[in-house]
């Protein structure tokens, strides 16, 4: 893919690209998860060893495996000992979560995420279900963990652009809001952001078009899941209202077309529904435990 952002960028100021080098930096942690799980053979030791390089994610590792979460009869000292009580699975998603708290802990102005931890959930809720579509999909465009971290990031251009926009942008903030602020909408912006991170390239692609749909050519499975996704999430107000009702039901019809595409069968669809109602049940708990 070429990563050179569109002509748009052109219009986007200075003062843009100062924000965007503020930003914190991502954890090179995620990096090497990425690298991992991509490998045809891993271990938990090799994640271990890179858990060990960062004592932040150490700490709040053995503080998730010593909470209330899991049944112990002593307490947990040990990495390994975290990883095993853990698992490998909810540890990437721990890893991943962590990482990228220094962004979406972010509390935005001009955008409908509700003002206690609201865009931290929304982006949490769309990386659970986007990781259960991943898994759920026919290609392997990309992989659960990337879709995982897509979905984190997916809205990290907002960070930005809340900064530019007008003060009477407030709620459903439009496409033509962001363009008119910057001159780039907060897809396009990520795309940017994470090609400076040097995120992979189905990440960098998926969150570019996880607005395009079915009708855009450039689209691609990585898209349309996080695409998906974020509008699951979004039937519930994940992140966008305080009080959720996670029992609100999600018909099919709606996104029958994305779901062919995917080679997702529709009678899969009410069990995978099911399963990301678990993951955002417990998600706050176990992502979200202060150091």
């Amino acid at each position: 893919m070429d990563s050179t952002p569109d002509k748009n960028w052109r219009t986007v100021r200075f003062d843009v690209l100062e924000r965007i080098d503020r930003m914190p930096s991502l954890s090179a942690v995620i990096h090497e998860f990425l690298e991992l799980s991509m490998r045809d053979m891993f271990s938990a030791t090799d994640f271990e060893k890179v858990i060990a390089k960062d004592q932040a994610l150490v700490a709040r590792l053995l503080k998730v495996a010593n909470s209330g979460l899991y049944g112990r009869s002593r307490s947990i000292a040990s990495i390994a000992e975290a990883v095993v009580l853990v698992g490998l699975e909810n540890l990437k998603r721990i890893v991943f979560a962590v990482t990228t708290e220094g962004l979406t802990r972010r509390k935005l102005v001009h955008y409908d995420y509700h003002d206690q931890g609201g865009f931290w959930l929304h982006s949490m809720g769309v990386a659970l279900a986007a990781r259960t579509f991943a898994e759920a999909a026919r290609s392997n465009a990309i992989r659960p963990e990337e879709a995982f971290v897509g979905g984190l990031l997916h809205d990290v251009g907002k960070l930005v652009i809340d900064e530019f926009l007008e003060a009477d942008a407030v709620g459903k903030v439009t496409k033509r809001q962001e363009i008119a602020a910057i001159g780039l909408d907060h897809a396009e912006l990520a795309e940017y952001i994470l090609n400076q991170w040097n995120l992979p390239e189905p990440v960098t692609r998926a969150v570019r078009h996880h607005h395009s749909g079915l009708d855009d050519p450039a689209n691609f499975e990585g898209g349309l899941i996080l695409g998906l996704a974020e509008k699951v999430c979004d039937v519930w107000g994940f992140g966008r209202h305080l009080a959720v009702d996670l029992s609100t039901d999600v018909p099919l019809e709606p996104f029958a077309d994305v779901l062919a595409r995917l080679g997702i069968g529709a009678g899969r669809w009410d069990q995978l529904v099911w399963d990301i109602r678990q993951h955002l049940s417990g998600c706050e708990e176990l992502y979200r435990l202060d150091a």
